[in-house]
């Protein structure tokens, strides 16, 4: 099951590249003809603007050549790069092409396999195939312009598979490769079940998303949530994923499930206000545990009204104290100042009870401000050295140099 959105998106990249580079209706497509090292001159053709430098991928019409002797209905356009010693020609096709008899235009894919090299544009008549331009790179769209830089992430988006696709998203994406950003700020769930995404650069697009399913991930080791700002609560599911050591959590997840993630090495949460609930157990590898919170502004208590969304960055949660945090032995735990004060706590590895049990068993604490978390305040002593330091109920033993 793991291994079918990693073959279904090899087929949607392939099928992309057929998109972009093959297959029109023109009726047969001419031979190969003579080579840029051929110096090849077609009578009554010629360019303006012998074009240089870089285009962008990505756009309808980036590729824009002026001239005069250009004819539809028997020139062919092709692109021409340097492979393994020879030239490779690849045509550009119809539905991304059009010839008028002084203008040439059309656009290229991000999934198109040359986009890592430097090419040229070449006309093709008869036996002939012509220069229509100087060397030329591409550069890629930004994020901001629709581009999902992974192509496993991208395919995951594009598919309308009902268990591992997304049919809101895909016809979201152009044909050429680029979500529409104003459709995705409007998306409120994604569905990443067993994704072979890399990663989830351009994430950051989905402002309005509420729900991310994203366990049983097979190829994502960092999870980086840090640019994903939504404007409301947002759950988040990885459990069971297989190759994740990093999480990094945004600004506005609510709810975050990261159990069973046998590679799981650090869990940063500094970055996150409004997260009321962490699920995380059975994560045998973590080392680093980063649960510090910036409680300054209003706060906005999820368990008692749950209802209300935090809209603005001046309001924040705190940890319920359902949240599950088992943690291994030796574990360095870095929290904020009110957490260890609150005490939330439930069951046997509730919240605060989680973070107490693994200090116990040898976790380091450091312990910093609830109200500027670069602020330091001090490090708990080690268990095996003062076990009234911290306590599960009542004050601590230990309290820092300088308190809130």
């Amino acid at each position: 099951m793991k291994k079918t959105l990693k073959l279904l998106a090899m087929a949607l990249m392939a099928g992309a590249m057929f998109t972009a580079c093959g297959g029109d209706d023109k009726g047969d497509e001419p031979g190969p003809g003579p080579g840029p090292g051929d110096g090849g001159v077609i009578p009554g053709v010629s360019v303006d603007n012998m074009l240089s430098g870089s285009v962008k991928a990505g756009f309808a019409g980036a590729i824009e050549i002026m001239g005069s002797g250009f004819d539809p209905a028997q020139d062919w356009v092709y692109v021409g790069y340097e492979k393994d010693g020879k030239t490779e020609y690849v045509r550009i096709t119809d539905d991304v092409l059009t010839i008028k008899s002084g203008r040439i235009t059309f656009g290229v894919s991000i999934n198109a396999p040359f986009l890592d090299k430097t090419f040229k544009v070449y006309l093709d008549r008869e036996t002939t195939k012509m220069a229509l331009t100087k060397d030329l790179t591409f550069t890629m769209p930004t994020v901001a312009e629709g581009y999902i830089p992974d192509p496993y992430f991208r395919a995951t988006l594009m598919s309308t598979h009902p268990q591992q696709g997304n049919a809101e998203i895909a016809p979201l994406f152009d044909a050429y490769g680029l979500i529409d950003v104003a459709g995705a700020a409007k998306i409120e769930t994604i569905n990443l079940y067993a994704s072979g995404a890399t990663s989830l650069e351009g994430i950051e697009l989905f402002t309005h998303c509420k729900r991310i399913i994203a366990h049983e991930t097979s190829s994502l080791v960092k999870a980086d949530f840090s640019k994903l700002k939504t404007d409301q609560y947002l759950f988040v599911t990885m459990e069971r994923s297989g190759a994740l050591e990093e999480v990094i959590a945004g600004p506005t997840i609510s709810r975050l499930d990261i159990y069973n993630c046998e590679k799981l090495k650090t869990v940063d949460l500094h970055l996150n206000k409004w997260m009321h609930n962490l699920q995380c157990f059975s994560d045998p590898a973590i080392e680093t545990f980063d649960i510090r919170r910036e409680h300054t502004g209003t706060f906005k208590d999820k368990e008692k009204e749950p209802a209300e969304y935090c809209d603005g960055d001046n309001q924040y949660t705190v940890f319920e104290s359902g949240a599950v945090m088992q943690l291994p032995d030796n574990v360095h735990i870095l929290v904020d100042y009110a957490f260890i004060t609150e005490k939330r706590q439930a069951g046997d590895n509730g919240s605060f009870k989680g973070v107490y049990n693994a200090w116990t068993r040898g976790a380091t604490i450091d312990v910093y401000s609830s109200k500027d978390i670069s602020k330091k305040l001090g490090t708990v002593p080690m268990y095996k050295d003062d076990a009234g330091a911290l306590t599960l109920t009542g004050a601590n033993g230990w309290v820092p140099a300088e308190t809130e």
